[in-house]
């Protein structure tokens, strides 16, 4: 990374920030805004009831028409603010969250204030000490009830409170008793303390907002979290399993029933350390639940039950909870089937003829090695057998290559058909063929003998006529072997040997059966 790259990154962050802060401000703004609103109907009822028992208190002391005039402003005040209410709250929530709506508000309540303190100034009497008490304690009870209701935006408790008590404490003041001031002086104790508690309530309510606009903001976040989560956890292309820290399957995707081919109900709550289970599967298990990481299975997987397994795959890791314990764990599996069936295909075609199916050069010759490297075959003898189709070019020449391609065909099945346990047939190139047989005799005269009379047995089997192009037609095979003892052979020395012996086949007619011998070596120079 560049150092000129770093302020702009920084610059990124601080911008990223600043947004993500502002749009916490307007919905802790939205929050107070909407609080107003709803906590409006009860108070300013209260305070239309307050004003009707406030002007049947100072009915005999004070004209009528100005009562009447006072409290129909009241009333008409406060329709207002109830129409206003009731139409904020049947807006959408994005309009709700426009700045006028605190300002509609604000004057609306600051209007209320007005009003209030209006009737304080003319309904005061100075004169009837009844009536003025009457007078303060609802005003004081009004301003009180507004502070636990407007507190949410500070300025606005203000500006409903300072316009209802300040025209009494005036009054009060001008009035100049002892008495007049002492409750002037009250008033003024009263004012900083609702003040202050306004003040304090304003916190509260704030704090409390931002707290759930935090948390709401967090359980979305957590909600996003978590349908992210179940997104990729129903579509993954690969099967996952969660289980718990006793191994219990306690759920899984679509992908992993698909993958084990069986219903969520058989398995839910399968124990995966139980003693049926798979052992490599459950060794797995405990290393994610002890380590954390780690657990690993590769293979062919059964469930109890199932017929058929599936090749696969899996990661084990823990799951820890906050306080770091071990709470279970999750798997991802993955499905082997077409990686085995390439892996077989490619495996085939590697090391299997394509024309005959039968094994080719390469697979002979690794099996003849490991024969001849296998220190615990010491006392097993063994035949290997060279094989040429006598006069195969003609029949390729004449009936042509799919006659010569059914030919092969036909001799590998016919080899096939004379191998007993742990022989092997293979098919070298063009006609030429191989095949390797083992005996468990350890004399070498009861050994030949063994190998002789099966060496029969292939030639018959390979001389009998065969059916190419709707004709059966004779075609005689030259066959040569030698035998030799397991873990004392040289491979490249056999084979050299059984060539040799089918090459003496050949020269000596063709359609013969020949055996190794030392003389044909310096026979063939």
């Amino acid at each position: 990374m560049s150092l000129s790259s770093i302020p702009g990154k920084m610059s990124g962050l601080r911008s990223g920030f600043h947004q993500d802060h502002h749009v916490t401000v307007k919905r802790l703004h939205n929050e107070k805004v909407r609080l107003l609103y709803d906590n409006l109907w009860q108070p300013v009822l209260s305070s239309v009831l307050a004003g009707i028992l406030l002007v049947t208190a100072m009915w005999p002391v004070v004209a009528s028409w100005i009562l009447l005039t006072w409290l129909t402003t009241l009333t008409l005040v406060s329709l207002l603010r109830l129409a206003m209410a009731y139409h904020f709250r049947r807006l959408p929530a994005v309009q709700q969250q426009r700045r006028r709506w605190l300002y509609r508000f604000s004057i609306g309540a600051i209007a209320a204030g007005c009003v209030w303190g209006v009737g304080g100034f003319v309904l005061f009497t100075g004169e009837n000490h009844g009536q003025v008490a009457a007078l303060s304690i609802v005003l004081a009870g009004i301003a009180a009830g507004g502070i636990t209701t407007l507190s949410a935006v500070w300025w606005v408790a203000l500006g409903f409170v300072l316009p209802i008590i300040l025209p009494l404490l005036i009054q009060f003041l001008l009035l100049g008793t002892p008495l007049a001031l002492l409750i002037g002086a009250m008033l003024s104790l009263f004012l900083g303390l609702i003040i202050t508690t306004s003040r304090r309530l304003s916190r509260i309510i704030n704090d409390n907002i931002a707290l759930r606009v935090t948390m709401s903001a967090r359980e979305a976040m957590l909600q996003e979290s978590e349908n992210r989560y179940r997104s990729i956890f129903n579509h993954s292309p690969l099967g996952v399993l969660h289980f718990d820290e006793h191994g219990q399957v306690t759920d899984c995707n679509g992908k992993l029933l698909e993958i084990l081919d069986v219903n969520r109900a058989q398995l839910l709550g399968y124990q995966m350390l139980s003693r049926s289970a798979n052992r490599e599967v459950a060794t797995a298990v405990r290393e994610a639940l002890t380590k954390g990481t780690g657990g690993y299975y590769e293979g062919t997987y059964y469930l109890p039950k199932a017929s058929e397994g599936t090749p696969l795959r899996a990661f084990f890791n823990g799951v820890h909870s906050a306080g770091n314990s071990m709470v279970g764990g999750v798997a991802i599996v993955e499905d082997f089937t077409e990686r085995k069936r390439a892996d077989a295909i490619i495996y085939r075609q590697a090391f299997y003829d394509s024309l005959t199916d039968l094994p080719n050069r390469r697979l002979f010759i690794e099996r003849l090695e490991a024969l001849c490297d296998d220190t615990e075959a010491a006392k097993q003898g063994g035949l290997l057998m060279f094989l040429d189709m006598d006069r195969f070019k003609l029949i390729n020449d004449t009936l042509g290559h799919a006659a010569g391609d059914d030919l092969l065909v036909q001799v590998a099945r016919r080899l096939e058909s004379c191998l007993v346990k742990g022989d092997m047939a293979a098919r070298l190139s063009g006609d030429e063929f191989v095949l390797l047989a083992l005996f468990e005799e350890p004399s070498e005269h009861a050994m030949e003998g063994l190998a002789e009379t099966y060496m029969l047995k292939v030639q018959q089997a390979l001389s009998q006529p065969y059916r190419l192009e709707s004709h059966w037609l004779d075609v005689t095979p030259s066959l040569g072997y030698t035998c030799f003892t397991a873990a004392e052979c040289d491979h490249e020395e056999v084979l050299k040997q059984a060539d040799i012996a089918m090459y003496r086949a050949k020269m000596e007619g063709r359609a013969r059966l020949r055996r190794f011998q030392p003389w044909m070596r310096d026979a063939a120079h």
